[in-house]
């Protein structure tokens, strides 16, 4: 069965609540869209706040401008669930509400750690770094003969801080109920 590749979007839905302050509470912000380790690196105790801009539903993937996944216990237990313990690390945070308590619920971080070069550089709008670098991707269009049969979530290889679902992972998780995530069909604009 052919699948398709969908990019994982910040939810601009502004009934959401939003987390607003990771790059303020990691020293090393710039590596949580790295999709290296960070259990050594991440304490249990790491708190992220909630906007007060933002709106009061908090969803199961909550939306950020860091290009985190941060989930909801649920969340975590669907994506287990569907086989995605390895190349995964769920870190468990404390999101604190517009007064500074702790929410009720428990969330994490959800670190994809697997890294997919797959990008057709040709079809892709991206803003080009040093060497092979990518910046930005603007609009992406993806190798998909490149991408492994049993990868369901995973980074962009050439720009990591973009995380690919698979459509039937997708399905999933909208018949499982959960809220939050937002994607972008190959060709949108992603930011």
């Amino acid at each position: 069965m052919a699948h398709g590749y969908l990019s994982i979007y910040l939810n601009t839905d502004r009934r959401n609540a939003i987390i607003k302050d990771i790059g303020e509470r990691v020293a090393k912000s710039w590596e949580l869209t790295e999709g290296t380790v960070l259990k050594d690196s991440l304490p249990e105790s790491t708190t992220f706040s909630l906007s007060q801009d933002s709106g009061d539903i908090l969803c199961d993937f909550i939306p950020n401008i860091s290009s985190v996944l941060v989930i909801s216990s649920r969340a975590r237990e669907v994506l287990e669930a569907q086989g995605l313990r390895q190349e995964m690390e769920y870190l468990p945070i404390t999101v604190l509400d517009r007064r500074g308590r702790p929410t009720k619920s428990r969330y994490y971080l959800a670190n994809v750690l697997r890294k997919v070069a797959c990008m057709d550089r040709e079809k892709s709008e991206f803003v080009p770094g040093s060497d092979e670098e990518i910046l930005v991707v603007e609009r992406l269009k993806l190798q998909e003969e490149l991408i492994p049969p049993e990868t369901r979530l995973f980074r962009l290889g050439e720009c990591p801080e973009v995380i690919i679902i698979r459509s039937d992972l997708l399905q999933h998780i909208q018949a499982e109920n959960l809220t939050g995530l937002v994607v972008r069909e190959q060709g949108e604009d992603i930011y």
